[in-house]
């Protein structure tokens, strides 16, 4: 099953009206490299899933807002075995939330909250990490399952800083 575009233009929709806070820790001068609007893009080969990610962080607090939009692989074309439904989790995206957030010395890290994976159902955590360069931050991400041992999953992550409008 493929998911309709409208349902994720409806997340991202969703996302960007109603994001969740996130607590950010480090110092006020380290934190600041973080003010602005922020947005862009995760993926990993490994799991073939892949979504979107936006947040804001406003001067002088420690409170961004965002989430993270989680689009799953489709499901594999029909083989000659036939496929049990039983268990079977549908493929739309899903709205994940950012738990927490740390900043050191241009070094972004943290941890997304737990959810349910598209393709077990079993719980997942994520933990990400990043270099900020300016506008643009870069990283990679590992996912672990519930399940000890299923193989953890890792992928690579981007968002760049919304330019800001001088107001009149």
């Amino acid at each position: 099953m493929r998911f309709h575009p409208a349902v994720a233009a409806l997340l991202v929709a969703a996302c960007a009206a109603n994001p969740s806070p996130v607590h950010v820790v480090g110092a006020m001068s380290e934190m600041a490299v973080l003010t602005g609007q922020w947005t862009g893009e995760y993926s990993s080969f490994e799991s073939g899933r892949s979504g979107s990610i936006s947040f804001t962080l406003k001067a002088g607090t420690d409170t961004a807002f965002g989430d993270v939009v989680m689009v799953p692989r489709a499901l594999a074309p029909a083989t000659s075995e036939p496929r049990s439904a039983v268990g079977a989790i549908p493929s739309t995206p899903q709205l994940l939330s950012i738990a927490f957030v740390r900043v050191a010395t241009n070094v972004v890290s943290g941890t997304l909250e737990p959810y349910k994976s598209p393709d077990c159902g079993c719980t997942l955590t994520t933990g990400f990490r990043g270099t900020i360069n300016g506008n643009r931050i870069e990283g990679t991400f590992t996912t672990a399952h519930s399940d000890q041992m299923a193989p953890q999953q890792k992928g690579t992550w981007w968002v760049t800083r919304k330019a800001s409008v001088p107001t009149p």
